[in-house]
């Protein structure tokens, strides 16, 4: 015997408690872990495996000890005030000294100590200090609530903790702050429409409960996963969104079917059966379609959307398996007692739809081109401001305002200026000892001075050549040594502690690191400005910083892009066509898809880049759109975007293989699943919406581009374009070769084989 979906079904409702059991104690373990996810966590997983701005951090790290994520600085300012003064003096000495004491601090450098007056702001009211680590990167992100505390004790000055671990940390701060939110707005929303839907108190609240289940075992899988590869903290928001919209609306299409099955079966078992046979498949597919998706973004060497990738598959598994076996084994037990805690009467809350649905198809496939063209036309006027979308670059303005990190930026920039927190680094290895004190390399450096002072972004230059040092190497170390102060300036542009054969200019630019111009000047910089001077020889020459690190990360990301599109849409095409049996469907359904993703990308360059909406939403427009957020969009979207292909193609095809006319399987599918799948949009949107309202600007854009895209595909293009092109095509919507009919596997879905 072929295995079937319906023989699962029957297994299930036999050992239905054994199921449930079981699940039980599975989540009473996850509640355990899941909320240790935040702590194996990182903020970061944009670096660029093997790029040259991935290079120059490796050198600026081994060799200076600025590793993103190794150093903070402590920000003191007193407006009006002096440095200088006593007073200032003092509340810094302390503050760094109380710094200092804590364990796993290996040195705080301040203005007072080192006299380096890059340390001051140039209207002398503002000053910082370097603090410095021992051990790894996690326990230095855990030191910065002490660091932050100690600071402050007793202090009268404004003090702020930045860098990369206090970044990272309050990244993770707001990412709970943001599900904290979205889980406060979303769950009374989606028992609101479940209610609306089912009129039952326990009918809406299965798949509000096992939603919630999704979310709450992928987290801990999640948990274990990440105790031994690094994952981002964005995985957490990204789990629950789609988590909660995806459990939600498996579980909402499996209550609706089973009750529809209960009315015309008298026995449960037949109900759970036939639900597993039709509804369970639909989940098996539809959920295949999330996954394949999402699995897009794991071989991507960035770990940020790596992460997100392994997240979407787990969550999107773990619903489709607690829909297929948790979910038939409580609604088992339940019976015809899923109805019971009514709310409103049955007859408001029956019949699918019925005759709305049925007026509404046939108006539609009664004039099949005006809809077409209709349709089409306003989702391409949605999707034509892509051909305007720049790329944005994630960095502080991410942030909150109300972290102190996101403060302190700001208050870095007002002082000394937009391009001091997040210089350029030009970094020369020159590969041999004392090549970076030789006089070639020094006239090298004087010459990119030069060129790169001359530059209107450039605010100014940092390296050996602005020391007055002796000609010959050697000499300059004896000088070096002889000289503290020109020692100190030298520390940070030349790897005296190693073997000297390292030079670094520091470039601060004029302009904000995250604008479209700083990376134009790297790109110059590393294109004509450094080929342009030969006295570096062979030297290896890496332009690197933050605005380097988002071009080099762009660069990867446009490059991989169109074989992730390819690699989508070929896989969802024998997916459809294993389902559906025809050729035609599969490549309408991704040319469908194609279009809602297209207008969703038009509608986050209107919102984000245009700024319209902005005030409502709460946030200042940037300049574009964060590159891996698209990306990211599309390997969700057009796995959710399949969930409703799915579910109402599959009732199609249930009465087109019953022997109904294309035209009629068409409007008895529409009228059976049109009400159920604009609930499951309308729940998928509060869930999206609710994410619209993160703090952070990149929750946001996920946020508004899922739920604008939901909408879309569930009214333009479920309702209006299926509809009017399964008119026009007739009956070659099941067109299927003969030779390849044979070929293909019988996933009839009459009879429920697998």
């Amino acid at each position: 015997m072929r295995p079937s979906i319906r023989t699962s079904g029957r297994a299930v409702f036999r050992y239905r408690r054994a199921f449930i059991i079981f699940w039980a104690g599975a989540l009473i373990v996850s509640v355990l872990f899941a909320p240790r996810l935040a702590g194996v966590t990182t903020g970061g997983g944009f670096d660029t495996p093997g790029s040259e701005s991935a290079r120059a951090a490796d050198l600026l790290q081994e060799e200076f000890g600025l590793g993103y994520r190794r150093i903070v600085q402590i920000l003191y300012h007193e407006p009006g005030g002096d440095v200088a003064e006593g007073a200032f003096r003092i509340g810094v000495t302390a503050s760094a000294e109380r710094v200092r004491q804590i364990p796993g601090v290996e040195s705080v450098s301040t203005w007072y100590a080192t006299g380096n007056d890059l340390l001051v702001s140039p209207d002398r009211s503002a000053t910082y200090a370097i603090v410095n680590f021992e051990g790894g990167e996690d326990e230095i992100k855990a030191l910065v609530p002490e660091i932050r505390s100690r600071a402050r004790q007793g202090s009268a000055l404004e003090v702020h903790v930045l860098g990369g671990p206090a970044f990272d940390y309050d990244l993770v701060e707001t990412s709970e702050r943001d599900l904290w939110q979205a889980e406060k707005y979303a769950l009374p929303a989606i028992v609101v429409i479940l209610i609306a839907v089912f009129g039952s108190l326990l009918a809406a609240g299965l798949p509000a409960l096992l939603g919630g289940a999704s979310v709450t075992v992928s987290l801990a899988i999640l948990y274990f996963i990440g105790l031994r590869q690094e994952l981002s903290v964005f995985v957490l928001n990204m789990v629950t969104m789609i988590g909660m919209g995806l459990g939600v609306d498996y579980s909402l299409f499996f209550v609706s079917r089973f009750r529809e099955e209960l009315r015309l079966h008298a026995s449960a078992p037949a109900a759970v059966e036939n639900t597993m046979a039709t509804a369970g498949r639909a989940v098996v597919f539809s959920g295949a379609a999330v996954i394949v998706g999402m699995a897009m973004l794991v071989p991507f060497d960035f770990i940020f959307m790596r992460s997100l990738g392994v997240g979407g598959m787990v969550v999107a598994a773990v619903s489709v398996v607690i829909a297929v076996s948790l979910l038939p084994a409580a609604l088992g037990v339940l019976g015809r007692r899923i109805d019971t805690a009514r709310v409103a009467p049955a007859r408001l809350t029956e019949g699918g739809g019925g005759r709305f649905w049925q007026n509404w198809s046939r108006m539609v496939m009664g004039r099949p081109v005006l809809f077409l063209g209709a349709s089409v036309a306003l989702l391409l006027a949605l999707a034509l401001p892509v051909a305007g979308m720049r790329a944005g670059s994630p960095g502080g303005q991410d942030l909150s305002p109300r972290t102190d990190s996101r403060q302190g930026l700001d208050l870095l920039a007002e002082k000394w200026g937009v391009g001091e927190a997040s210089p350029i680094y030009i970094v020369i290895d020159t590969g041999e000892p004392f090549g970076a004190l030789s006089r070639e390399t020094r006239d090298g450096l004087a010459r990119l001075e030069a060129v790169l002072a001359a530059d209107g972004r450039v605010t100014r230059v940092e390296s050996l050549a602005d020391l007055e040092l002796p000609s010959e190497p050697v000499a300059v170390r004896d000088h070096l040594l002889e000289n503290p102060a020109d020692a100190v300036a030298a520390a940070t542009r030349v790897n005296i502690a190693g073997e000297s054969d390292i030079a670094v200019a520091r470039v601060v630019t004029s302009i904000e690191p995250t604008r479209e111009e700083t990376r134009r000047l790297v790109e110059d910089i590393r294109k004509e400005m450094i080929p342009g001077i030969a006295s570096f020889g062979q030297a290896e020459a890496v332009v690197g910083g933050s605005a380097a690190e988002t071009l080099d990360f762009t660069a990867r990301l446009r490059q991989a892009f169109p074989y992730l599109v390819a690699a989508v849409m070929v896989i969802t095409f024998f997916v459809l066509m294993l389902l559906f049996r025809s050729l035609i469907l599969p490549v309408k359904a991704i040319f469908m898809n194609l279009l809602s993703v297209s207008a969703a990308y038009g509608v986050l360059v209107l919102v984000f880049q245009k700024g319209y909406g902005a005030g409502l939403l709460g946030f200042t427009p940037t300049e574009g759109i964060i590159p891996f957020v698209p990306v990211i969009l599309f390997s969700i979207l057009f796995g959710l975007s399949m969930d409703y292909e799915v579910f109402l193609l599959s009732r199609v095809k249930e009465e087109y293989d019953r022997g109904a006319p294309n035209e009629e399987a068409v409007t008895v599918g529409l009228q059976k699943t049109g009400r159920i799948i604009t609930t499951a949009a309308l729940i998928m949107i509060a869930v999206f919406a609710s994410f619209a309202l993160a703090e952070s600007i990149i929750i946001k854009e996920f946020g508004v581009g899922l739920a604008v895209s939901i909408f879309l595909d569930a009214t333009v293009v479920r309702v209006v374009l299926v509809p009017a092109t399964m008119k026009l095509l007739g009956r070659w919507n099941w067109w299927l070769p003969g030779w390849l009919d044979r070929l293909l596997p019988d996933l009839s879905l009459r009879d429920g084989r697998l």
